[in-house]
């Protein structure tokens, strides 16, 4: 189970880690100092905050090893201008170059992605990824093969007239699934997970990650869409019929990159609750 422990020299008793435990486990005890109530500690959610909040730095967790903690005030943070062109710059790549990933940056990109929240800190993801480009290229022909069942299946149908187009750049050497990508990444949750919907933040903030070391990135609907509904590529790719695909990337190297940024978008559609008073 769970533990914490409370440094008496550098605690003042101000309560935020009561405060800020989601769980509702901190409490203060008999001496005054806030403990972890021993009864409660399997709801503990392993979420650090009752350390990562104290502003004594005064807590310490079983679970959290304290070397590899960093001040808040020592990480270089962009300004708020800077984050939101980082956040708006952010284009789908569709051109890749066929030069692979190397393994550091799939772990920086992993270790950004793995701070994704997820509910009640659960972190239910399973990530399948291509790492070697030959194997990109057999999720491709899988995804061919599934959109030549759908034309047999129903020849007029919306997914088999796109299939047919695909399958027709296909054979003229053009790549219109994953668009060369070396890599593609899939995200899939047990299917009786709650919440799938953690798998999606988490598979945007692996695009974020990406763009951050200047790799590009792009959703793959259509391997999305294939793996959910073609067995044979569920089984290449080793998914369970107990999983549920949340969506999936094709990353790599752009080919191309914009010179230019902010192309029009409408306006976010908003109904704002109520009337701030001071609107009045």
């Amino acid at each position: 189970m769970p533990s914490m422990t409370v440094d008496p020299s550098k605690c003042t008793k101000c309560g935020t880690c009561v405060k800020i435990c989601p769980a509702g486990i901190i409490k203060f005890g008999d001496i005054g100092l806030p403990e972890m109530d021993v009864r409660l500690s399997g709801r503990c959610i392993e979420c650090g905050h009752c350390a990562l909040f104290c502003p004594e730095s005064a807590n310490c967790l079983s679970f959290l090893k304290n070397d590899e903690m960093v001040a808040s005030d020592d990480l270089d943070m962009p300004t708020a201008s800077e984050a939101l062109n980082f956040i708006k710059s952010r284009r789908s790549i569709r051109q890749f170059k066929s030069e692979p990933l190397p393994q550091d940056a799939f772990d920086r990109i992993f270790d950004a992605v793995k701070n994704a929240p997820t509910a009640v800190n659960r972190q239910p993801i399973r990530w399948i990824v291509s790492l070697a480009p030959e194997k990109t290229k057999e999720i491709t022909n899988l995804i061919l093969c599934w959109l030549r069942e759908e034309i047999f299946k129903d020849p007029t149908s919306q997914i088999a007239i796109i299939g047919a187009s695909m399958i027709a750049k296909a054979k003229a050497g053009e790549d219109g699934l994953l668009r060369g990508a070396p890599h593609a990444v899939i995200a899939v949750v047990p299917k009786d997970h709650m919440w799938p919907e953690d798998a999606s933040i988490a598979l945007t903030y692996l695009e974020l990650a990406a763009h951050a070391i200047g790799v590009g990135a792009c959703w793959g609907g259509f391997l999305t869409s294939a793996v959910r509904n073609f067995k044979g590529l569920r089984e290449y790719l080793g998914i369970g019929e107990d999983e549920h695909v949340c969506g999936a990337q094709m990353i790599g190297y752009p080919a191309i990159k914009p010179t230019r940024q902010f192309p029009p978008r409408r306006e976010p559609d908003i109904e704002w609750i109520g009337q701030r008073k001071d609107d009045r």
